[in-house]
């Protein structure tokens, strides 16, 4: 059906009644209502003003619609969301009419009010510049109020210097549906990922981020929907929000941060690949059987010697040698802001810090070159020996290592500081903000904190994580497992 059969078949009640019967329907200005570019006509918008109007109204759509709708429950449903999610429309206003929707008998009352409702309000124009929103009125619900704990981290407050790696990805994204993002670890393939959110979050309805744990299919089940029934199965509430981000279209970007496996690991990625939705995978692994992006070291160094004056307050007074540490460490951004910090805590000197690096197996002078390994490790490669030099130059002491021996077990999405230091039976959180402070342990604004994945591979080797070593950790958590009966909020951090 097209647009003004579809309107005529809407307000056949007003196209009927022998006062509109000199009015006509211009094809360009019905496709300008319904892309949100102009007002619809004041003399439809009084017709359907009236309470008894309203009513055929809802008969109409009845006789002329419903038919034609595969699921028009869902229809009604996503309309009484749209409608109680707008935060500019009163309480009152909301009261007078959700207490429609509520008996079935009456949302087709309750659909042609709201419709009338939306009439009368005052128009605002769409904005022509986001051509995400305005393709042919085909639109995502708004979903960041529906959907909890799905909103994009911020980016690093100190990221800078990828302003082409943005726009060359906004351009990709305009030809393809699902682009994976690539390159080692500790790159800022994530930090990538969440300031093209950040960037473009005007382009689009929702933006949703999704900390991959594993298992695609355990990550979509999770999903925290409002409207989640409490006694539903697992399979049925993945299958609830599948249908849902199956239903999503273009003007939604979907975020899957972490996502280190090959093609053929998790099977739920042909099902991810079925979304309308855009869909950006950060990975370590080069999937070349898709649209891939590789992510690769910042050789602007101006722009590293800026990130290190960042965390090193001397870094323009012993400039020329730290420029010759950002070029031992290969440009490797992660690389250069723990050298920045390790500076800054006074460790070593700049000199003795670049004397220490060149020593390393991975020098200057080393032709390593760094591979992008099927399974996302790059345990031989060149930056992975100076994180690792960079590591062992600090001198943790013994309950600094054994947070960070337990710390290997923590999710890369992170857990609360003050759960953690209670398991570890932690008399204050002194040496974990230590840790902190040296960039070992990473801490975001909702006080979690979690490790660097590279970091974590050095860790576990280093430190090497045992039932012996770790029995503080794990005695707390049997000792949880065995509180039948109460109520763990935080339960599925804890398993």
């Amino acid at each position: 059906m097209n647009q003004p059969d579809f309107l005529y078949e809407l307000f056949e009640d007003f196209m009927n009644d022998p006062i509109n019967e000199d009015f006509s329907m211009d094809n360009g200005l019905i496709c300008r209502w319904i892309t949100g570019q102009a007002k619809i006509s004041p003399k439809i918008t009084s017709y359907y003003a009236k309470p008894s109007n309203q009513k055929k109204l809802a008969t109409t759509i009845q006789r002329n619609l419903l038919p034609l709708m595969a699921d028009y429950n869902m229809v009604i449903q996503d309309i009484y969301t749209l409608f109680m999610q707008d935060d500019t429309i009163s309480d009152t206003k909301k009261q007078e009419l959700v207490s429609l929707y509520k008996p079935s008998d009456s949302r087709l009352l309750f659909l042609a009010k709201v419709l009338s409702f939306g009439m009368e309000r005052q128009f605002i124009k769409r904005d022509t510049r986001n051509q995400k929103l305005i393709a042919g009125g085909v639109l995502s619900p708004i979903v960041l109020d529906y959907i909890m704990d799905s909103e994009v981290p911020k980016p690093c407050r100190h990221f800078l210097g990828r302003e082409e790696e943005l726009d060359e990805l906004h351009t990709l994204f305009e030809e393809n549906r699902h682009i994976f993002l690539y390159g080692i670890a500790g790159i800022g393939k994530s930090e990538l990922a969440k300031a093209y959110a950040k960037q473009y979050r005007k382009q689009y309805t929702n933006i949703l981020y999704m900390e991959y744990t594993g298992n695609l299919y355990q990550n979509i089940t999770d999903m925290d929907f409002i409207d989640d029934p409490p006694e539903i199965s697992e399979q049925e509430r993945f299958q609830r929000h599948n249908r849902f981000l199956r239903s999503l279209k273009s003007d939604t970007l979907l975020i899957i941060d972490n996502f280190n496996v090959t093609s053929t690991q998790d099977s739920c990625l042909s099902v991810v690949l079925k979304y309308r939705c855009r869909v950006l995978f950060t990975t370590r692994s080069q999937l070349s059987e898709y649209c891939s992006f590789q992510l690769k070291e910042l050789k602007d160094i101006a722009t590293l010697f800026q990130l290190t004056s960042v965390f090193y307050s001397e870094a323009e007074e012993h400039r020329a040698i730290v420029e010759k540490i950002i070029e031992t460490v290969h440009y490797h951004t992660f690389a250069v802001e723990l050298a920045a910090k390790l500076l800054e805590n006074g460790i070593l000197t700049p000199e003795q810090l670049l004397i220490k690096l060149q020593e390393e197996k991975a020098s200057l002078h080393n032709e390593d070159k760094i591979k992008v390994m099927k399974d996302g490790q790059s345990k031989k490669a060149t930056y992975y020996n100076h994180i690792h030099t960079l590591f062992s130059l600090y001198s943790l002491s013994r309950k600094q290592q054994d947070i960070m021996c337990n710390m290997c077990f923590m999710p890369s999405s992170g857990i609360s500081a003050r759960i953690f230091s209670k398991w570890l039976e932690l008399p204050t959180l002194n040496d974990v903000n230590d840790l902190i402070e040296t960039g070992f342990v990473q801490s975001s604004l909702r006080h979690t904190i979690s490790l660097h994945p590279m970091i974590q591979e050095i860790a576990v080797s280093e430190t090497a994580p045992s039932v012996t070593s770790c029995h503080t950790l794990l005695d707390s958590l049997q000792k949880i497992c065995l509180m039948h009966g109460i109520e763990v909020s935080y339960y599925k951090k804890l398993f």
